[in-house]
């Protein structure tokens, strides 16, 4: 099968080399490769370095790797698409083949990796890649990470290589984003209401029906976050997006989810803050999954939740100030 990958870019020059290096490494033919990156705008030498490697290389007007993943899929030309941001990293050199090589059951329309972490990355990177931010791991439980899926969901077909949950029985519905690895069909097609969003089109699939495969065989190295100063400005750019109403991020999100989850939603900053509730929550899911990055639990909430804070009161006070992510 012919596979396209879409990588979303913006200023990604220190990230080309690990990245291609990661790419070159793969045992997936190379002449079933095609590379397609989005660019919005970048500043350094990025899209030079890209050329150089043979890319095609497609304007992104709306600077966010979102909307850069929309166009992207509609330039593509392979059977397959992956979906792959230039800080995420595969070390096994069979890890493409792997996911590919799953598509030969025709039932299975999408499929994605586990998210792992370098034992170098800080312990916000490990964390997310554990659980995800600590707001959406609150508001989702076990089902903001595919480790835990199948506490939440039924596993109606399981293997050495990925398994298959049946989403559709719980009301909840799992937090899956694209551009992390995953792998779809070239007859996928994101609505126009999603256009800037990275996970309700996982959801569309799941309402339609479709077979998404968990390869928990191989795993994708994401990181994310640099330091606190950056995790903070995350966390105030997403509370930003969600009091401006944008057409992404939980706002745009938040008719998928329960009523329960809604009022989750007002009550964390409460939680967050409380430092009582989540060094509960820690202890169990330190007992629970013998993990010590539960440990760094109730740290990350409560830095989370002042960002959120900080971002309020900004936001209240200036009513237009602007958050970068970058």
């Amino acid at each position: 099968m012919k596979l396209s990958i879409v990588i979303p870019t913006f200023n990604n020059e220190k990230h080309i080399a690990i990245f291609f290096a990661s790419l070159k490494k793969q045992s997936y033919p190379k002449r079933l490769i095609e590379i397609i990156a989005v660019d919005g705008g970048s500043k350094d030498k990025t899209i030079p370095l890209l050329r150089k490697h043979k890319v095609r290389v497609f304007h992104n007007p709306y600077r966010l790797a979102e909307p850069g993943i929309s166009i992207g899929i509609k330039k593509t030309r392979g059977d397959l698409i992956m979906i792959l941001a230039m800080d995420n990293f595969y070390h096994d050199p069979d890890g493409i083949k792997t996911i590919t090589n799953i598509f030969n059951d025709p039932t299975i329309y999408a499929a994605f990796p586990k998210h792992d972490s370098e034992k170098n990355y800080n312990l916000f990177s490990r964390y997310h890649n554990t659980f995800t931010d600590p707001f959406n791991h609150f508001i989702y439980g076990y089902a903001a990470n595919a480790r835990t899926f199948k506490r939440i969901y039924k596993t109606i077909e399981t293997n050495q290589i990925y398994d298959v949950y049946d989403y559709q029985l719980s009301p909840v519905k799992p937090m899956i984003a694209l551009a992390q690895g995953f792998t779809i069909r070239s007859s996928f097609q994101k609505r126009k209401e999603d256009f800037f969003d990275d996970c309700l089109p996982v959801i569309d699939l799941i309402d339609r029906g479709e077979k998404i495969a968990y390869v928990h065989s191989v795993s994708i190295y994401h990181d994310t976050t640099k330091s606190l100063s950056h995790f903070i400005r995350k966390q105030e750019w997403a509370t930003q997006n969600a009091l401006l109403k944008k057409n992404y991020g939980v706002s745009h999100r938040i008719n998928r989810l329960t009523q329960f989850q809604k009022v989750k939603v007002l009550f964390w900053p409460f939680y967050a803050f409380s430092t009582v509730l989540p060094f509960l929550r820690s202890v169990f899911g330190l007992l629970e999954d013998r993990n010590l990055i539960w440990l760094f639990h109730p740290v990350i909430s409560w830095f989370s939740a002042y960002a959120s804070i900080s971002a309020i009161i900004r936001y209240t006070i200036a009513k237009k100030n602007y958050i970068s992510r970058q």
